[in-house]
């Protein structure tokens, strides 16, 4: 059996003086990879809580642990208990002058180039260009610690600076995961998405990894479009760094410097299941079993995944406010001109009494991947999303 230690770190206080707490377990083994599993940063995402107390249990069967594996099963309390009539609305914080997505908040703790004269009150970001000159002949073990301390000093620093006058809620929530996440080698974010088919994120240079974990569907993260989300922020910066070292002359596989970060997508918001659980934890017990950190071997190392582009992901959002009919369910592949929701707009008048209705089609073909959770949607509300462009990896 498996030792873990649990504890609890505070998040947030409420007006009524109330802590709001986010569980952590902790496996420690050996020497060998420290990966990093966390759910729930969006409050209608509960399915991965269920996953993640899944796989607690399936660590503490284990005989033995090759490195380690922190889990956190609901890492942002605050998401979990935002409820209007019911309904989890968990996205955003609506108590922020500065609303912003829950995965659209943590800071770049790196820059391609250090200014000359940096802002003393700006908090100091690791200069890549500068660290893959000063490492270019170092050990790849030297390179990977050194990096780390960096990254730690750069989460330190942020917090010092970015909390003189306090600190809002959405980026206290991001430097808590990042402080959590700097000494990580693999991080696995675990969300669902509205209606939708199990599908993921993953980086090209760690699409080995995401096989393991049998998710037939995956998006490229973009290391140029750094958009705030947590898997991005802890993978870019490794990415930047290669290619910083390769510049300055040090010609290494990305492989080397053994670095992970996958995204899984795992079916409907607000909706958990005890089978799918399972399933979804012997998922994450796979990938543990390719990368060592579990004994005995991985199933599944050559599955075909199918591959697009950030960019290929077309989000479909209504042109006119009303309610939306289905024709197509999450999964369907779908052609040019393909009808996949109408319309219906109740305010709108019709001199006969004819419902006036308007179809929403397809502009490039592809998988259907989600649908909207409500079928009450305003003018500029995404209702699916397609995609485009897959190719067989």
């Amino acid at each position: 059996m498996v030792d873990f230690t649990y504890r609890t770190i505070p998040l947030r206080s409420l007006a009524s003086g109330n802590q709001l707490l986010v569980p952590v377990y902790h496996f420690q083994g050996g020497a060998g990879r420290n990966v990093y599993i966390q759910a729930n940063i969006h409050g209608p995402e509960v399915q991965g809580v269920a996953a993640a107390y899944r796989l607690v249990e399936c660590l503490k069967a284990e005989a033995a642990l090759h490195g380690s594996v922190t889990i956190v099963p609901s890492v942002n309390p605050v998401a979990l208990d935002l409820k209007t009539n019911g309904l989890q609305v968990g996205y955003v914080d609506p108590n922020e002058y500065v609303v912003g997505n829950f995965n659209r908040v943590c800071p770049m703790l790196t820059t391609k180039q250090a200014p000359a004269e940096p802002d003393p009150i700006d908090a100091a970001k690791v200069d890549l260009a500068a660290f893959a000159v000063a490492h270019r002949d170092s050990p790849a073990e030297a390179i990977e610690a050194d990096f780390k301390a960096a990254l730690s000093a750069a989460v330190a620093d942020m917090r010092a600076k970015k909390g003189r006058t306090g600190t809002r809620f959405g980026l206290h929530l991001a430097l808590t995961v990042q402080e959590m996440t700097v000494q990580a080698d693999t991080v696995i974010d675990l969300h669902t998405d509205a209606r939708a088919v199990y599908y993921g994120y993953s980086a090209i240079e760690t699409i080995d990894g995401y096989r393991a974990l049998g998710v037939p569907y995956c998006v490229s993260l973009d290391a140029d479009a750094f958009d705030g989300c947590f898997d991005e922020q802890f993978i870019i910066p490794w990415i930047e760094l290669h290619r910083a070292l390769r510049a300055a002359g040090r010609k290494m596989p990305f492989a080397d410097l053994r670095k992970e970060a996958f995204t899984l997508e795992l079916g409907n918001a607000d909706a958990v299941d005890r089978g799918h659980a399972d399933e979804d934890a012997e998922r994450i017990l796979n990938y543990l079993r390719l990368r060592g950190v579990l004994e005995g071997p991985a199933q599944n190392t050559a599955m075909a995944v199918h591959f697009c582009l950030v960019k290929h992901k077309d989000l479909y959002y209504a042109e006119v406010g009303g309610l939306v009919f289905w024709h197509k369910t999450p999964g369907d592949e779908v052609k040019t001109g393909d009808v996949v929701a109408t319309i219906l707009c109740p305010a709108t008048n019709h001199p006969q009494g004819k419902a006036v209705e308007y179809p929403v089609s397809v502009k490039e073909p592809g998988l259907l991947v989600n649908l909207s959770r409500s079928q009450v949607a305003h003018q500029g509300m995404q209702i699916f999303a397609v995609l485009t462009h897959l190719q067989e990896m």
